[in-house]
């Protein structure tokens, strides 16, 4: 019997086995998912909460599996009915069951197969050459659509669409970079249809402005767990006239930006006026402000992460440095300006803020985020050719850097949290934080040699040279771990923080490149030799440990594979589940397979990237085009040139958004691989953060 034959024949084997007891296995034992009628319930209300869905071959599939309703009207309190409907089953009476939680519609029943069964099918498995990778619909599809507007006057309209289950819902009309308006007086003439008269721009303005407009839906715990939208250009219009939306979204064929073109078009979809921004911290003129996130379907963190215009002074700060490499200085300069406004006397900056219908500021100061900013300020004081930033630079030096330095390691500590706030009010004090983490000296490193190179003789020069050959001192004995051949994620007063992550890796390779170029400027080619050595390690330890391939298919059914890295490796102390029934465990990052975390993934590219300059090795420069494909193929999901931060939601550590530090990451090697960067900073490339 062949390959074919035999996987047939088990495949037969298995399906008949498991009819023949599905069709001999009891009904009241069978059942699995048992609801007690309540008073008042009827059973489309019932198939509503607990399947999730009510349509007329539902209802006529459970009642002939309840053989004991006659009629969907003749139910009474106290009857026990049962709603798996994938098996025969009968109403059961008297039987005092619990009533089963209501389940969200995306929840699918897991049915766990007799053991040799599953033996069966593993063999089955063993059998075959290849076995499906399970694919993620991305982007997630709608659970319905919007048809038609019909303008009954400049601005007002009659909104019209279907829904493929009947759940609360709320219509809102979002402007992109602004706030979601409730529309009231929503309309449902059946189960699976709705109108609704919306305002959409203002009375003879707005033309030519982009508005979504969106039905949020609600399930029974009055959890928001879907959308359904459409984006309109709103343009002249006669009083009457129709737009019938036949088409989706996302036609199969278009052609979504790559490369800076996508950075370009996904900035300008985020992009804010500072001056119009809800948060008056951050209302500076000739300003701009980039919306860190953006999501393509609802996803649960969009509400903190992106609804109120959340912004970051690591993602402005990512993309400011690639702007800045692209020589485009003015529009680095307005992204810069809001930040450097936060600078305080004692150079502390808050990590992130809202900025549209809220007011919060991160009352938390990370060492690592000030590190890139403080970078990419002088970077943008040497292009600039101005001394704007040589305030900023010198608080954030003196106030910040120079206090944080432990005694006993020479390493920078973590930063600050903040006390007596929640982001709405200024702390009322700052408590220093105890541990030292290998990415924020990494990050540290890099700025203070960049920052060494261009203040050179005007005075800081000396200053940020010591204080990156003292951390680097510290990087080398207290946080490389020579046995694995990478870094430990930090060191803390009570010991080493040996986790290890993908940036200690990435980040750890450029320190490392970094350390090889100085010390060949210095003539010690052993010492040289030295770290590159170390580097190729770091890089050989990433592709050992971290790599994963997520595999995803378009709503269209286009289907593909990125391969990428995730961000940690094993078990790590204080990164654990946050809800579900693993709440407060360590998350076992070894079993994650389908991971891709962008940033992380490109940092390695990067890595190769500045490897190949250093050595002239071309498989190293192979290596990063490779990964930078990947990328490019990651962002092609996208409808206006984003890049997700991760391929995985886990709550409170990654989500599945478009994320602004990720796009700037890739618009940095976009530069570098299309050799785009000008003669005179190719020097200056060298001794670059990042």
């Amino acid at each position: 019997m062949g390959l074919i034959q035999r996987k047939k024949f088990w495949q037969t084997l298995a399906m008949t086995i498991w009819f023949y007891i599905t069709a001999m296995t009891t009904v009241g034992d069978a059942c699995q998912k048992k609801v007690i009628v309540r008073s008042g319930d009827t059973l489309a209300q019932i198939c509503r909460v607990h399947l999730g869905k009510y349509d007329p071959h539902l209802l006529r599939t459970v009642l002939n599996q309840n053989q004991g309703i006659t009629h969907p009207d003749l139910i009474r309190a106290g009857d026990v009915i049962c709603l798996d409907v994938t098996m025969p089953h009968a109403i059961v009476k008297g039987k005092n069951l619990p009533i089963v939680k209501p389940v969200t519609p995306v929840a699918m029943a897991r049915v766990t197969k007799p053991a040799f069964i599953r033996a069966a099918v593993n063999r089955m498995d063993a059998t075959s050459s290849a076995v499906a990778p399970a694919r993620v619909t991305y982007p997630p599809p709608m659970p319905g659509s919007i048809t038609q507007l019909t303008w009954l006057d400049d601005n007002t309209a009659i909104v019209e669409g279907r829904m493929d289950a009947d759940f609360r819902s709320v219509f809102y009309v979002h402007v992109p970079g602004d706030l979601e308006y409730e529309q009231t007086g929503i309309e449902k003439p059946d189960p699976f249809s709705f109108r609704v008269r919306a305002i959409i721009g203002r009375q003879g303005r707005d033309y030519g402005q982009s508005f979504i407009l969106k039905l949020a839906l609600y399930n029974a715990s009055s959890e928001r767990f879907a959308e359904i939208t459409r984006q309109i250009i709103r343009k002249p219009h006669s009083a009457n006239e129709s737009i019938v939306f036949s088409q989706p979204e996302m036609p199969v064929d278009s052609k979504s930006p790559v490369g800076w073109p996508g950075l370009e078009s996904w900035m300008a979809a985020q992009e804010l006026d500072a001056l119009k921004s809800d948060n008056v911290a951050f209302r500076v003129p000739n300003g701009r402000l980039i919306v860190n996130y953006r999501y393509l379907g609802y996803n649960p963190d969009e509400k903190y992460l992106s609804r109120y215009g959340r912004i970051t002074l690591y993602g402005s700060s990512c993309l400011a440095k690639a702007l800045l490499l692209k020589g485009e200085v003015m529009k680095a300069e307005q992204i810069l300006r809001p930040w450097a406004a936060q600078v305080s006397a004692d150079g502390k900056i808050p990590r992130s803020a809202n900025v549209l219908g809220d007011n919060y500021i991160s009352p938390d100061v990370r060492t690592g985020e000030v590190a890139h900013f403080f970078g990419v300020l002088a970077l943008a004081g040497m292009m600039g050719q101005n001394t704007e930033w040589e305030e900023p630079i010198r608080r954030i030096l003196t106030g910040y850097i120079i206090p944080l330095i432990d005694s006993e390691t020479g390493l920078v500590k973590g930063g600050y949290n903040g006390v007596g706030s929640e982001g709405y009010t200024r702390p009322s004090g700052y408590e220093k934080i105890s541990w030292c983490s290998t990415e924020h000296n990494l990050d540290l490193f890099q700025a203070l040699i960049l920052a060494a190179r261009v203040y050179r003789g005007r005075g800081l020069d000396i200053t940020c040279e010591n204080l990156a050959w003292n951390i680097g001192k510290g990087i080398d004995q207290f946080l490389w771990d020579e046995g694995a051949g990478t870094f430990n994620q930090g060191w803390r007063p009570e010991g080493l923080d040996r986790a290890k992550a993908l940036d200690c890796c990435s980040w750890g390779a450029l320190y490392l490149i970094k350390q090889a170029r100085l010390s060949a400027e210095s003539k010690q080619q052993s010492t040289a030799d030295l770290y590159l050595a170390r580097a190729r390690r770091c890089l050989e330890y990433a592709d050992n440990h971290f790599q994963t391939n997520w595999y995803y298919r378009t709503p269209e059914g286009k289907e593909g594979k990125i391969k990428g890295y995730r961000p940690y490796d094993g078990e790590v102390a204080d990164v654990r589940y946050e809800e579900g029934p693993l709440t407060g465990k360590m998350i076992d990052w070894s079993s994650l397979n389908d991971i891709v975390w962008s940033e992380g993934t490109l940092g390695v590219a990067k890595a190769w990237e500045e490897l190949a300059r250093e050595t002239g090795d071309p498989n190293a420069k192979k290596r990063m085009q490779a990964i930078y494909q990947e990328m490019l193929n990651l962002q092609r999901l996208s409808d206006k040139g984003g890049l997700l931060y991760s391929t995985k939601q886990i709550k409170g550590h990654f989500t599945m958004g478009e994320e602004l530090a990720s796009i700037g990451w890739l618009g940095y090697l976009s530069v570098m691989n299309d050799s785009a960067v000008s003669h005179e900073n190719r020097e200056l490339i060298k001794w670059m953060a990042w």
